[in-house]
C-alpha cells in the first residue's frame, strides 16, 4: 500500500491591514535610527541638568526662603523679604559699584591694551608661534595662583615692586591696605592676567581679514589711520565684541583675586558681589539671603550683557 503524506501548512498571510513581523521589525530599527543621534547627547543633556538647571531651580527656591545653618533642609517660605532686605542694605550697593567699576575698567582697558598690541604684533615676521606661547601663560594659570604670585610682589614690606621704587627714591605704597589703591591694585592683576587673551584674539581676527580688502584701500588711497577706522576695526569687530562679552562675565563674577589678595578689604574697599555672597553664605550662614544675591548677579550679568548681543547681532547682519 502506498502512504499519502499529507501536504506542510502554508505560513499564514498576514490579511488586509495586518503588519507582518518582518515588517514590524523594519519598523522598529528605523525607529531606533531615528532616534539614534539622541541617544549619543542624552549624557550631556543629563550632565546639564544635573549641574545646572537642578542647582538653578533650587537656589531660586532658596532665594524666596529663609534657610539658615541651623535650618538646612527645612526652609520657611518668605517670599520676597530676601530681595527687599538687600536692596535696604547699604553694603549690597557699595559691593555693586565696586563691582561695576572693576568690571568697566578691566573690559575697557584690556580691549584697549590687547587689540592695540595685536595691531603692532600682526606686523611681525619672526617670533610669531613663540609669542603666542608666551601669552597663553598668563590666562592658564589658576586665579588663586596668580594670586598669590602678586600677593608677593605687591607686599609692602618685602614685595619687589616697592623695591624697585625703592631705587628710584619712591616711598613705599601699601598697594593692598590702602583703600584708595587697593581696588587698582587687582585691576591690574586682572589686566596681567586677560590682555594675553585679547591680544591672541585679536591677532586671530586680524591674520584672518582678506588681504585684497586692505589693498583695494591703500589702492583708493587710504592712509593708516582711515585703514584702521573704516576697514580693520569693522572687520574684526566681531571678534573684539564676542570677547569683550567673555571679559565682561567673567569679571562680574571675579573672586578668587579678591579673595587671596584682599578678602574684601582694606575695610570694603574691594568687596564684590561675589565675595558678598560668600560672606554671607559661608561665614554668615544665610543660604536664602546669599541665593537671593546670587539671582541678582545673574539678572545684573544678563542686563549688561544685552548691550553687548545686540551689536553683535547688527555686526553679523552687516
Amino acid at each position: 500500500m502506498t502512504q499519502t503524506h499529507s501536504p506542510l501548512p502554508k505560513p499564514a498571510l498576514p490579511g488586509r491591514g495586518q503588519i507582518s513581523p518582518a515588517g514590524r521589525g523594519l519598523r522598529r530599527r528605523k525607529a531606533l535610527r531615528r532616534f539614534n543621534p539622541y541617544f549619543y547627547i542624552l549624557p550631556g543633556i543629563a550632565y546639564i541638568v544635573i549641574t545646572t538647571i537642578v542647582p538653578l531651580v533650587y537656589s531660586l527656591r532658596t532665594s524666596f526662603s529663609e534657610e539658615r545653618g541651623g535650618s538646612i533642609g527645612n526652609p520657611t517660605f518668605i517670599g520676597l523679604e530676601n530681595y527687599f532686605r538687600i536692596f535696604q542694605d547699604g553694603s549690597f550697593w557699595h559691593s555693586v559699584q565696586v563691582t561695576l567699576v572693576y568690571t568697566g575698567a578691566t573690559v575697557i582697558l584690556e580691549m584697549i591694551i590687547g587689540t592695540a598690541l595685536a595691531l603692532v604684533l600682526v606686523r611681525l615676521r619672526r617670533g610669531r608661534k613663540l609669542s603666542r606661547v608666551l601669552f597663553v601663560i598668563p590666562f592658564s594659570l589658576p586665579p588663586v595662583v596668580v594670586g598669590l604670585m602678586y600677593l608677593l610682589i605687591l607686599d609692602r614690606g618685602n614685595g619687589i615692586l616697592n623695591y624697585l621704587l625703592s631705587l628710584l627714591g619712591v616711598e613705599a605704597v601699601s598697594w593692598l591696605g590702602d583703600p584708595s589703591v587697593a581696588l587698582w591694585a587687582i585691576i591690574s592683576v586682572d589686566i596681567w592676567q586677560w590682555t594675553p587673551f585679547v591680544i591672541i584674539s585679536a591677532l586671530a581676527a586680524l591674520e584672518s581679514m582678506p588681504g585684497d580688502v586692505l589693498e583695494a584701500g591703500i589702492v583708493d588711497g587710504a592712509n593708516p589711520r582711515q585703514l584702521l577706522r573704516w576697514i580693520i576695526l569693522p572687520l574684526i569687530k566681531p571678534v573684539l565684541l564676542v570677547v569683550a562679552l567673555t571679559r565682561a562675565l567673567t569679571s562680574l563674577k571675579v573672586f578668587d583675586i579678591v579673595f587671596v589678595l584682599t578678602s574684601g578689604g582694606p575695610g570694603r574697599a574691594t568687596e564684590t558681589l561675589s565675595y558678598n555672597i560668600y560672606i554671607d553664605a559661608f561665614q554668615r550662614f544665610d543660604f536664602g539671603h546669599s541665593a537671593a544675591l546670587s539671582w541678582i548677579l545673574i539678572l545684573l550679568a544678563m542686563l549688561l550683557s544685552i548691550p553687548l548681543v545686540r551689536a553683535m547681532l547688527r555686526s553679523d547682519v552687516a
